[in-house]
């Protein structure tokens, strides 16, 4: 599953955030900042599973484009694994 994300570059190193999924995490790097959103996307999409909940639906990337908030902010995609079923121990 292939997720956008946006990336802010600070003094530190890459603010990153899911914004369909309201995540937002951090790296040192590009792809450290990628593989955190990534790894944050899929927690998130297994607590929705856990919960028996769908996961919000995508927007449209033009809706994220077109918002001021996000002007300055760099735009990329991630690829997720889907979660995998839990077996109970």
């Amino acid at each position: 599953m292939r997720f956008l994300i946006m990336l802010e570059q600070t003094e530190l190193g890459f603010a990153v955030q899911a914004p369909d999924l309201a995540i937002a995490t951090y790296g040192e790097s590009i792809e450290a900042a990628k593989q955190a959103a990534s790894d944050a996307i899929r927690g998130n999409l297994e607590a929705y599973r856990d919960a028996g909940l769908p996961a919000p639906e995508a927007q449209s990337v033009s809706n994220h484009l077109v918002n001021p908030e996000f002007r300055d902010l760099l735009f990329a995609y991630v690829d997720v694994t889907e979660p995998q079923g839990r077996i109970a121990a």
